[in-house]
């Protein structure tokens, strides 16, 4: 047997540490002299150290360590190696958002203030008939599953789309939401149709747009943004109504983000007049 200190420099574990283990419970003195408080370990202690090293390393709490040194289970040790394996996935897209927009810095950087890049033009999209869902869901990212919604009116009522019909999505909220957002998605139709459970059927009104075509990811919208907030105060527009996406290589048409293109629009007036 080994006196703490002994212990201490063998398994390379600080005497301070040695007894904070203690004190968890994690691994305790095999022998406590009664007379002089000595504390006592063995040689066969120091692959519980070790353990309990590797797996602080991997991020485990000294508590879960405990729990599984005391089940000794293998499925105890594997499900909390799954819940970490997740939340280092998790890091991982984190970290990997956050080196993308460093690039994102450094191209603006070499680029300067140059909105060149993004032409802002004013059109008109003009009234047609509609299919449509509209609902409030919880981010940006759920805007999938309106679409998926409207494809299923569509087969359920044998809707037929107008030739050269584009995706559009209009973002109702009247102020910046990251949660709970009101989004619509809409498509051309030819045709009169009964409204469904999910998708209304109307003639969507003319609107006047800004608007800048571009390609590649959605990481660029901070930057179009700029542009047409820079075109529609110069211009002497006003925004009034919804912003608009329209989609002419979604990724449903292509899972590459280089390929995507996108015209992202704000509806527009001169004197509140659309």
């Amino acid at each position: 047997m080994f006196k703490i200190g002994e212990f201490s420099k063998i398994s390379n574990t600080t005497v301070r540490t040695l007894r904070h283990y203690e004190k968890l419970g994690l691994i305790l003195p095999t022998t406590i002299d009664p007379q002089s408080g000595y504390r006592f370990y063995e040689a066969n202690q120091i692959s519980t150290i070790n353990k309990i090293r590797m797996l602080q390393q991997v991020g485990l709490s000294l508590e879960t360590i405990k729990e599984i040194l005391e089940k000794q289970q293998a499925d105890v040790l594997n499900y909390y190696y799954e819940i970490k394996e997740k939340e280092l996935e998790k890091e991982m897209e984190e970290i990997n958002k956050k080196k993308e927009m460093i690039r994102q810095l450094q191209n603006q950087l070499k680029e300067g203030n140059n909105m060149e890049k993004y032409n802002v033009v004013l059109k008109t999209i003009p009234a047609r008939n509609v299919i449509s869902v509209r609902k409030v869901i919880p981010t940006f990212q759920d805007e999938g599953e309106l679409w998926d919604l409207l494809q299923q009116e569509m087969k359920k009522g044998s809707v037929k789309i107008a030739p050269g019909s584009l995706g559009i999505s209009l973002y109702h909220d009247k102020e910046y939401r990251e949660t709970n957002v009101e989004v619509e998605v809409q498509l051309e139709v030819i045709g009169e149709y009964e409204n469904g459970e999910t998708a209304t059927f109307f003639e969507a009104p003319e609107y006047s747009i800004a608007s800048v075509t571009f390609s590649g990811s959605f990481d660029q919208m901070p930057q179009v943004s700029q542009a047409l907030a820079t075109w529609i105060e110069t211009n002497h527009y006003q925004v009034s109504g919804p912003m608009i996406n329209i989609s002419h290589v979604s990724p449903a048409h292509d899972p590459n983000p280089r390929n995507w293109v996108t015209e992202a629009s704000f509806v527009v007036s001169l004197n509140g007049k659309k």
